[in-house]
């Protein structure tokens, strides 16, 4: 489970999910990549975790197979699947 929250961590951060959060985040982001081989590595996968929950998702570049991603592997671990509603994404 720990090699899909970073990678999807990473792919999230390579799409631009994040792309609206101040710099000192994304850098927290890179650090806690980084990071992954630490002591405390239940910590710094939460925060990892914590971040997905702070996405931009209806940015056009984001692919909604990476959010089901994400979604499954938040559900794997019992915690809440983030919600983007579809409807949102066209205009009428």
């Amino acid at each position: 489970m720990k090699n899909a929250i970073i990678n999807l961590t990473r792919e999230l951060l390579n799409s631009g999910t994040f792309s609206h959060l101040p710099d000192d985040e994304i850098s927290r982001m890179h650090w806690l990549l980084l990071q992954n081989q630490s002591v405390n590595e239940y910590g710094a996968l939460e925060k990892m975790i914590s971040y997905w929950y702070k996405g931009d998702y209806y940015a056009s570049e984001i692919s909604m197979h990476l959010l089901q991603q994400c979604n499954e592997c938040l559900q794997g671990i019992g915690r809440p699947m983030i919600y983007v509603y579809s409807e949102d994404f066209f205009e009428l």
